[in-house]
């Protein structure tokens, strides 16, 4: 049994969801994460957790809220060298056979400190470490995140990239690009097709949306609002794994934000994706757009978009689902037997 100190980015679930799917596919060691946020819920599964301040994104109107975002930042970076010496005091005291970060920006720094070895296992370095070509009207938010990216979470010797989209590794050396994370919940869920639309925000910002889906001819099953009446063909439910897979998995097809693990278990489960990425979140922009380039779905970075929208995405449904087939977005094993062979190096 190794031991794996893994540092997990707790603003968003994705980060959670992808952590503890990679301990769940190796039992045979010991985690001990390291984060704040929704990290705590590891806890409920059985696993150690050490609280840590976490540098985290804030969303206003589906758009970044830029000073919030950067006040926090601010903020956690001030007792940045505390928190380093607090990690690192926990590396040796747990001494791991291996190290790993999920977009945790403190992680790296401190097994530096200690002349460890770090592994980063994400999806936001497909945005740094590889070859693609994005609009030029992106150049802007490509150039923000991208330094943010490089300068702030790019402190490891060697990089797992995990995504729905295959791109090269500028270095193939050092960066590997690997299928999907996908968690046991969304494997072992049957595959229906119902008469809904899933209807999915991880930032529940996007109010000028519902007036529109009242005019579209279908029903939607909204989560990420919470449970409220329903209004028209709009049906609010509350958080649930189960019930939100059940929908998912049922649904003719999603609508969503740009978030990678959303758009994964939404292809994975067969489902073309109509993607809203949040203004000024460039990954997002990223997977939403690698989605159109893929024919696996189609996106609007609109914050009014028109009813003509869902119609010519309906048109093409049978389009995305034959492409969808032809993918591969199960990555488990190999990412299992790739971190099994660093740790006995």
């Amino acid at each position: 049994m190794g031991r794996i100190l893994y540092g997990v980015m707790g603003d968003a679930r994705g980060h959670v969801t992808r952590a503890l799917t990679v301990a769940q596919e190796m039992p045979g060691h010991e985690f001990l994460f390291l984060g704040g946020g929704k990290v705590h819920d590891l806890r409920s599964e059985g696993y150690n957790v050490e609280d840590i301040p976490m540098l985290s994104t804030y969303y206003k109107e589906n758009r970044v809220d830029m000073p919030a975002t950067v006040g926090n930042a601010l903020r956690v970076l001030c007792c940045g060298s505390r928190i380093r010496n607090r990690i690192a005091d926990v590396i040796r005291s747990f001494d791991p056979d291996q190290i790993l970060t999920d977009y945790e920006y403190f992680t790296p720094l401190a097994a530096r400190k200690l002349g460890r070895d770090c592994v980063s296992l994400d999806h936001q370095h497909i945005l740094t470490h590889c070859d693609y070509q994005s609009p030029p009207s992106e150049r802007l938010s490509r150039f923000l995140t991208c330094s943010t990216v490089k300068y702030l979470y790019s402190n490891c010797s060697r990089f797992l990239i995990v995504s729905f989209f295959n791109l090269s590794p500028k270095d193939p050396k050092n960066t590997v690009v690997l299928p999907p994370l996908i968690r046991e919940a969304v494997r072992s869920t049957k595959t229906l097709t119902g008469d809904h639309v899933l209807v999915y925000q991880t930032s529940p910002t996007f109010h000028r949306l519902f007036p529109l889906l009242e005019k579209v001819n279908s029903k939607f099953i909204i989560y990420g609002f919470g449970a409220r009446p329903a209004q028209k063909n709009l049906i609010f439910k509350a958080p649930s794994t189960q019930g939100f897979l059940e929908d998912l998995a049922s649904s003719r097809y999603a609508i969503t934000n740009g978030g990678h693990n959303v758009l994964c278990e939404a292809i994975y489960l067969g489902k073309p994706v109509l993607a809203f990425p949040i203004a000024k979140a460039y990954e997002q922009f990223i997977n939403s757009y690698f989605l159109t380039v893929c024919g696996y779905g189609s996106y609007s970075v609109s914050l009014n978009p028109s009813e003509q929208l869902f119609v010519d995405f309906e048109k093409r449904l049978d389009e995305f689902n034959e492409n969808i087939k032809k993918g591969h977005f199960l990555g488990n094993q190999e990412l299992a037997h790739l971190l099994e062979d660093l740790i006995s190096r």
